[in-house]
């Protein structure tokens, strides 16, 4: 189903909730936590519960592993480290880390730079992060912030693993390490023997397998408001999904409400699309692509033709409703509630 629109009221797409429930001889284990500002769970199906506890301790124990590695918040982690040392010179990283830059840069470059880890400076202008904007950015605080953006200007080394940083930029994972994360941690749980299971970091997801008695896993697309409310849904099976939408982080400045993705090359909120999910192969993939938000659909669909394995969905005002859209191809995944669909 390529380029398909459908109409539905006013309900937005937005975080996915997990509707796939268990059979009744089975009862699937499920543990939670809260890390990297979020609240993670994982569902295990098929396992019993002392393996599949221990399986889910040590899945949290990476989550916190990574966080202590990426989080812009402590001062003392390896991403903290590198925005406070480089300042223009070649700064040694980790091989973890280097990949996941590297990783960044590419999806950067797939989505024409909507997708932009060195975006932080706007960020912290727009109030998105230690408080809210007081105004309006003018136009030259805009463009002052934007002189320190661009991933085209962070030089990577291989052969000695270094990152190089312009005097006054920074890198910001939040647009991938939630992904990286549930990447991680579906590769503990398969190391541990589970074949069957449902991670979930904040809306990051990655479905493993099969939830018992169904082909795959059925996701829910919530209403955005934060109702319980369900507008579809998409069945995975081992793939990843993630969801980017201005409904839940968001400041008011001036009486106007901004939603918190902001266009690197414009340096301003964009808010042309209500919400962008992103299926794709991998976690740091969905969680990177779910980014073309900010292309909108049209723009999109170039961008995802050249990714295999990669399809979204696009939620767009649409006069008194929403207009659904779709890049890429989802194989009849995707099931939207009372609508009809046309290719």
């Amino acid at each position: 189903m390529t380029g398909t629109d459908a109409k539905i009221s006013s309900l937005a797409l937005a975080a996915l909730v997990i509707l796939a429930a268990a059979c009744a001889h089975t009862d699937p284990y499920t543990k939670e936590t809260f890390v990297m500002g979020t609240k993670a769970w994982v569902t295990i199906a098929g396992m019993r519960e002392p393996e599949a506890e221990r399986a889910a301790d040590a899945a949290f124990r990476e989550l916190y592993r990574i966080e202590s590695v990426m989080s812009n918040w402590r001062s003392t982690s390896e991403i903290s480290r590198l925005n406070a040392g480089s300042n223009g010179a070649p700064f040694r990283v980790s091989p973890e880390l280097y990949a996941i830059i590297d990783s960044s840069l590419f999806y950067a470059r797939a989505t024409a730079g909507v997708f932009d880890v060195t975006v932080r400076p706007l960020v912290v202008l727009w109030g998105f992060e230690g408080g809210e904007a007081k105004k309006i950015p003018t136009d030259e605080e805009i463009a002052q912030a934007m002189s320190h953006v661009g991933y085209e200007k962070v030089v990577l080394d291989r052969a000695k693993s270094t990152v190089t940083l312009q005097p006054g930029m920074q890198i910001d994972l939040a647009g991938v390490a939630k992904g990286y994360a549930v990447d991680r941690c579906v590769a503990v749980l398969r190391r541990l023997g589970v074949r069957d299971a449902l991670v979930n970091l904040g809306g990051n997801i990655f479905a493993m397998g099969s939830a018992p008695g169904e082909q795959g896993w059925k996701i829910g697309i919530r209403d955005p408001k934060g109702g319980v409310e369900t507008v579809g849904s998409i069945r995975l099976r081992d793939q990843a999904v993630a969801t980017s939408g201005n409904y839940e982080n968001f400041v008011t400045v001036e009486g106007k409400r901004w939603g918190h993705l902001i266009d690197p090359r414009t340096g301003r909120p964009s808010s042309a699309v209500l919400s962008a999910t992103v299926v794709a192969p991998t976690g740091l993939a969905s969680d990177a692509l779910s980014k073309l938000f900010i292309l909108g659909p049209d723009a999109a669909r170039e961008a995802v033709a050249r990714l295999p394995g990669v399809a979204a969905v696009f939620a767009v005002p649409d006069g008194g409703g929403i207009s659904y859209r779709t890049a890429g191809d989802m194989g009849g995944r995707l099931q939207l509630d009372g609508a009809s669909t046309a290719r």
